[in-house]
């Protein structure tokens, strides 16, 4: 056995020096038909003109044989045909265009012999690769059993049931789930399986995904074979030849009967709870209703008019706190109110209690869309109850009418501006709200800079217009 293997590799060895001799044949006669062209052209016919193209025949057989070793048989053609112009019989200079061609010979075998030795490099990956190709795929094999059986055991040990359909909606793959709570045998009717039907259900979801291949998911109710009602939500995708056609989907059914339970308990509570809160907030309205009723009627009856204003002031305020109560039961959010709607239904209450004698005041309203919070429209509301009641009383002094706008704006960023003002007398000079004694002027920054956490500016310039930014996340962080 050792002496026929020394045998091929003697022989295999006398085939490669054999082969070698003949590269070294060809080349040489090639270099030696370089060389007579040369001779040929410079000595006898004594003219400048070299077919250099013929070197490149040599220099590109050299450089793919022996790669670098051919960069050599590239340089000695580029020096002959340099050498040729200095002694040959015309004695001519070398020019620029004899070392460009010198320098491409040399260029032309370092790419070929680069290419050829990563041709060889790539030919010996590709043979070791295609021998350890049939071991991989072998191995591969084996891995893809293996894998097939863990996910078998995995699909049985999931609690959700799964089932593979094909286009006639039989069932042709189950889990153990599937198999022992739905009855779901293989080739079976999946809605004989589930709902005990004789026929498809008329939304089957199955029949939509195998028609257009989109995934789908829906809630039902199924029945199991211990005859137990249960609900459940269940998933239906898609699986796709090579050719991306639809053969099969697959069933995920997933028991949600005691979520649906906690769910609809859930629903029970919040529905109370929403009535109880919506009962406060109207009982909260009327208890504010009688102790503006009783302020109004104990301001009537004071003769001392200073007494009866602050009274009256008092009144006010409770009807706009009474106003927020009876805008957030009213509506469907029992948490927030909508300012616009809030600020108009506040303009018309106080002109209707606090109407201003011998003057038109024309109101004008503009507030974004938006809502507030209860713990931010009380602040807010009161705000503007104080200014607009201080606009109506002292704004409009000798004049047979004015104007009252309101301002609320909402940035995306949670940014609030509000403002008031009026194109009354304005404030008196020297004015400063920091050193104000009136109740509803205290009342107002106590409000705009503690409780929203606000900047309030106040300009006089064609009347009085108080302005404050406040956001919205920290206007109740202060109550």
């Amino acid at each position: 056995m050792e002496g026929a293997r020394d045998d091929r590799g003697e022989m295999k060895k006398k085939r490669l020096e054999n082969g070698e001799a003949s590269k070294l044949i060809v080349l040489g006669f090639m270099i030696a038909f370089s060389l007579f062209v040369t001779y040929y052209f410079h000595f006898i016919l004594k003219t400048e003109i070299i077919f250099t193209h013929l070197f490149y025949v040599p220099i590109i057989i050299a450089s793919l044989w022996w790669q670098r070793k051919g960069i050599f048989v590239a340089v000695f053609l580029a020096l002959l045909l340099l050498a040729s112009h200095l002694i040959g019989p015309l004695e001519t200079p070398i020019i620029g265009s004899d070392i460009a061609r010198a320098l491409i010979f040399i260029l032309v075998g370092t790419v070929v012999a680069t290419l050829s030795e990563r041709k060889q490099i790539l030919d010996g990956r590709l043979r070791a690769y295609s021998a350890t190709l049939e071991q991989r795929v072998g191995e591969r094999t084996s891995e893809l059993r293996r894998m097939e059986e863990k996910q078998r055991a995995i699909l049985d040990g999931i609690a959700d049931a799964i089932i593979v359909l094909d286009r006639g909606l039989n069932v042709i793959w189950a889990n153990e789930v599937a198999v022992n709570q739905y009855g779901a045998g293989i080739g079976r009717k999946c809605y004989e399986a589930r709902k005990w039907l004789q026929e498809p259900c008329a939304e089957c979801i199955a029949r939509k995904t195998h028609a257009d291949g989109v995934a789908r998911t829906s809630k039902e109710e199924s029945i199991l074979k211990d005859g137990n009602r249960i609900d459940f939500i269940v998933s239906c995708s898609p699986i796709r030849d090579p050719d991306g056609r639809v053969i099969s989907v697959v069933e995920v059914l997933h028991d949600i009967t005691k979520h649906k339970q906690a769910e609809d308990q859930i629903k029970a509570s919040l529905r109370e709870k929403e009535v109880m809160l919506r009962e406060i907030h109207h009982r909260v309205k009327n208890n504010l209703q009688i102790v503006s009723s009783l302020l109004n009627m104990q301001a009537r009856n004071i003769k001392d008019k200073e007494t009866g204003e602050v009274l009256f002031e008092s009144r006010d305020r409770v009807n706009t706190m009474a106003l927020i109560h009876s805008r957030l039961y009213e509506s469907g959010n029992l948490s927030e109110i909508n300012m616009k709607g809030f600020m108009d239904k506040l303009l018309v209450q106080l002109f209707q209690i606090s109407p201003v004698d011998d003057v038109k005041i024309t109101p004008i309203v503009r507030a974004d869309d938006c809502s507030l919070p209860i713990s931010i429209a009380v602040p807010v509301g009161l705000i503007v109850n104080e200014l607009l009641s201080n606009a109506m009383k002292h704004a409009f002094a000798d004049r047979k009418e004015g104007k009252i706008e309101i301002s609320l704006t909402a940035s995306e960023g949670g940014r609030v501006h509000l403002t008031v003002s009026d194109d009354g007398v304005g404030l008196p000079p020297g004015f400063d709200i920091n050193e104000s004694k009136t109740l509803g002027l205290r009342l107002v920054k106590i409000l705009s800079e503690d409780q929203l956490q606000g900047i309030l500016e106040v300009t006089s310039d064609r009347g009085a217009t108080f302005g404050i930014d406040f956001d919205m996340d920290d206007g109740g962080s202060a109550g």
